[in-house]
């Protein structure tokens, strides 16, 4: 998969065109031209005056979207997710998850065992909070969070990985989904903290 600038759209497909963090390593998002050494060098007018990119591409690109499509776009991209709920001693209990799908970063689906600490802890405290990283980027996320063991449901999100863990397919007496709601997300995306209110 071709690698572009996320300001610019330009073919990033060598390290020299990355663009630099504030510390000098490479940024995988931005090219060379967009982002030195953690700061932006262009605006959305530069680019579309000498790049002949129109407004609607560009904002297309992260660097231009609205706050709650660039966590949505990272969520996309970082991998493992990290999922705290609260335990019996009242303390944060963050564990490493592989989200299964999302809407946007307002409701994400995971998997996990019924009988594991995370289902035992919501059942007693829905607060639930979710952190992903990528690059220099931080999302955060504070709502609540259930356990869902309805049948149709299980069955709509099975995937068929999910058969190394449960073999006994969508049925399975130990599988169980996640929903986690956001109510409240606070960013560090592009050197910029913001916080969203979802309710």
């Amino acid at each position: 998969m071709e690698r572009i600038c996320q300001s610019c759209g330009m073919a990033m497909d060598s390290p020299e065109l990355h663009g630099t963090h504030g510390d000098g390593h490479r940024n995988g998002d931005y090219c060379i031209r967009c982002y030195r050494n953690g700061l932006f060098t262009c605006s959305s007018i530069d680019i579309a005056a000498n790049e002949g990119i129109s407004e609607k591409r560009l904002h297309a690109l992260k660097r231009w979207m609205d706050d709650e499509d660039k966590a949505s776009w990272i969520l996309d991209r970082c991998g493992y997710i990290t999922l705290s709920t609260i335990d019996e001693d009242g303390c944060p209990r963050p564990v490493a998850i592989d989200p299964i799908t999302h809407d946007g970063i307002r409701e994400i689906w995971m998997t996990t065992y019924r009988s594991s600490a995370k289902v035992r802890h919501l059942k007693a405290d829905p607060k639930a909070g979710i952190s992903f990283v990528r690059e220099a980027d931080s999302v955060t996320l504070t709502g609540t969070a259930e356990a869902i063991t309805e049948k149709e449901t299980l069955r709509r999100f099975w995937k068929d990985i999910f058969i190394r863990y449960f073999p006994a397919g969508p049925d399975d007496e130990g599988y169980c989904l996640i929903r986690f709601s956001a109510s409240k997300a606070r960013l560090w995306i592009d050197g910029v903290a913001s916080t969203l209110s979802f309710r």
